[in-house]
Parts: C-alpha cells; sequence; structure tokens
C-alpha cells in the first residue's frame, strides 16, 4: 500500500432564503479563505455550512473511514473561530 499524505478538502455552502447561492469546494487554503471571506453577510445570509476533511484513516474499529470537522454558522465571528480550529492553525 502506497502512502500520501491527505490533502485537506474545504467545502462551505451559503444559505440565504433556504436556497444555495454560494458554494466551493478546494483543496487550496488560499482560494478558500479568498471566497469565504467575500461571504456578504449584509444581504441576509441565514447560515453557512462548513466541512473540512482530513482523508480517510483507519478508526477504532479497524476500518478505514473519512475524518472531518463540519458545522453550520449563523454569523461571522463563530464561522471564523471554527475555520481557524478545523484548519489547524
Amino acid at each position: 500500500m502506497k502512502k500520501t499524505k491527505n490533502r485537506l478538502n474545504f467545502t462551505f455552502k451559503v444559505i440565504k432564503n433556504d436556497k444555495v447561492v454560494d458554494r466551493c469546494q478546494t483543496h487550496s487554503k488560499r482560494r478558500f479563505y479568498n471566497r469565504i471571506r467575500r461571504i456578504n453577510w449584509k444581504i441576509g445570509v441565514k447560515k453557512v455550512y462548513l466541512r473540512v476533511s482530513y482523508g480517510k484513516g483507519i478508526n477504532n474499529f479497524g476500518k478505514m473511514t473519512p475524518f472531518y470537522n463540519d458545522g453550520w454558522y449563523g454569523n461571522k465571528s463563530d464561522l471564523w473561530i471554527a475555520v481557524a480550529a478545523f484548519s489547524e492553525q
């Protein structure tokens, strides 16, 4: 089995009026930060779904499973705290 370094996979979805108005999925930290910084909270964004995937690994039961952190955030400050925590800064 070949060992490769897992890259972080960043995903976010912006919900406004119960519809997805923006989404981004990328491995690039720079692209992710630029896109998430441009979310306009003043236009009535209800919530943002954030997910950071770390790749697959072996869990406590010996099975290969994907590891990730995710959550729904309703304001900018909570979102940036989660981004910092999930991206291991």
